[in-house]
């Protein structure tokens, strides 16, 4: 398998999506190519890799820019090769973007930074195995809102009505939510928050230790590799 994972984030500390990068381990026999969309570096052709994950980033989903316009345009190529596609936060605003245009990305009336509760509102093939209701980290001030024509709602939380979605006869998935997060990322984006004081309320701040539950982005990952 040839994993392609497009890198998103703009803080030179997160270059190279390690937390995405991790999930390797489900697959021994995948080899994984990070590129870094923000620098220009997106590959010409999505259709040599099997599967595609476009990263989360401090970029909001509003923004205009030549990188972004050129990531939109991969996002489009990958779609029309049916390659399995996965959108995570920022890649899953980005991915309602292309299919329904900038009018169905919105700032969010609140801000979720934190664990949220997640509830599964559709069955699909990338929440196979999950409970109805589970807890993941959240660290997001844009959102999806209403969801374009061939979109399917997969999940909602309190805050947030489009927590995951599916296109329709594709492959294609985003989500909201971060279960790549491990426990000290987390804890080290809640630290920061409480620093910055913005936004005024966190999720569950001191319970990271008790929510945080690896199964999840197992679960996740796992089965969009076997898609």
């Amino acid at each position: 398998m040839r994993l392609l994972i497009i890198d998103n984030n703009i803080d030179p500390d997160s270059w190279g999506a390690r937390n995405l990068r991790r999930y390797l381990r489900l697959v021994p026999e995948a080899t994984a190519f990070v590129r870094r969309a923000p620098h220009d570096d997106l590959p010409r052709n999505p259709g040599i890799f099997d599967r595609v994950i476009i990263s989360g980033s401090k970029t909001s989903a509003l923004d205009d820019a030549p990188w972004i316009s050129r990531l939109h345009d991969f996002i489009q190529r990958t779609l029309e090769l049916r390659k399995p596609l996965l959108g995570v936060c920022y890649g899953h605003q980005s991915l309602a973007r292309v299919i329904g245009g900038k009018a169905h990305v919105r700032r969010a009336a609140e801000a979720e930074f934190g664990w949220t509760t997640i509830e599964i509102t559709e069955p699909s093939p990338l929440m196979d195995g999950l409970p109805q209701s589970f807890y993941s980290f959240s660290s997001h001030f844009d959102e999806v809102g209403e969801l374009p024509k061939g979109l399917k709602r997969l999940a909602r939380s309190e805050s947030c009505e489009v927590q995951a979605f599916q296109v329709e006869k594709y492959p294609a998935f985003g989500i909201q939510f971060h279960p790549e997060k491990d426990l000290a990322s987390a804890e080290a984006t809640l630290a920061e928050r409480k620093r910055l004081g913005i936004p005024d309320r966190l999720l569950h701040p001191d319970k990271s230790k008790e929510l945080y539950d690896s199964r999840i982005g197992d679960t996740i990952f796992g089965n969009f590799f076997k898609l």
